[in-house]
């Protein structure tokens, strides 16, 4: 490598550095939910509630994020947090919990899902204020595989897109073993494709993949790109893996592709 190519390299990975020093200095560094519904039966659900923090103004849209086979734990808290410091009202879902109220056959889970879904979304928009704002459904990966599975399936009034952080090629709505041990993708009856779900979402809705460039998953990408056609990007995570616990690095990718998703509808 010539010296001044390597004077290049040096100076881009400075950059980002110093970028990702910058973000972790503006966040906000509490991730516990700031918010406690007034409705009782929001309270009820395994619902998060991450008010944008800036009252005087309002929040640029409604986010949906779906935890993963872990839960709504750490890193995805810390990343509502962020966005709702970013001008968001974010409502963090622990699907995994939820799963265990569901029906075990395929065909009435899966209408026990949507509908369940849905009405929580209505509510969690209403109780913030939310309703005349725009709604992101997101998800980190088996919770960005159901969020594709969501976008597809239901009718969510107010939907812009779906923001994918790390999903595979396939996805169910459960937790299995091979999801906690990540043994392989998906296949049973009932289980569904990623690529599929973007391929029949309604042609408005925009799509935006956030993935580490070390994420084991990252091979996925090339179908769900070409399924989305126009209406799909994505943003790579430097060093970034699949759990995206580092939140540090992964959340000005998150909130450029936020952006994104939010410029086909004017925000």
């Amino acid at each position: 490598m010539s010296r001044a190519r390597w004077q290049i390299g040096a100076a881009i990975a400075l950059a980002v550095v110093a970028a990702t020093i910058a973000g972790y200095l503006a966040w906000p560094r509490s991730s516990a939910a700031p918010y406690t519904p007034r409705d009782s039966a929001m309270r009820a659900l395994p619902l998060y509630f991450y008010p944008a923090t800036d009252t005087t103004q309002a929040a640029k849209a409604f986010v949906f994020f779906i935890g993963n086979d872990i839960g709504f734990w750490g890193a995805h808290q810390e990343l509502a947090a962020r966005l709702a410091g970013e001008g968001y009202d974010v409502v963090g879902f622990d699907v995994k919990k939820f799963y265990a109220t569901l029906p075990g056959e395929n065909a009435a889970r899966e209408r026990a899902f949507a509908d369940s879904v849905v009405l929580m979304i209505s509510r969690a928009r209403r109780e913030l204020h939310a309703d005349s704002l725009p709604v992101i459904v997101a998800g980190h990966s088996i919770g960005a595989e159901v969020a594709s599975w969501l976008v597809s399936h239901s009718s969510i009034p107010g939907l812009t897109g779906a923001l994918l952080l790390a999903p595979g090629a396939r996805g169910h709505l459960r937790v299995a073993v091979s999801d906690l041990t990540m043994s392989g993708e998906p296949e049973e009856p009932g289980s569904f494709s990623v690529a599929e779900n973007i391929r029949a979402a309604p042609p408005a809705i925009r799509f935006a993949i956030v993935r580490g460039t070390d994420d084991r998953y990252r091979t996925a990408d090339s179908a769900l790109l070409v399924a989305g056609g126009a209406r799909i990007d994505k943003w790579a995570v430097p060093w970034g893996g699949h759990s995206m616990s580092n939140i540090i690095l992964a959340g000005p990718f998150v909130e450029r592709a936020m952006g994104w998703l939010l410029s086909a509808s004017g925000r």
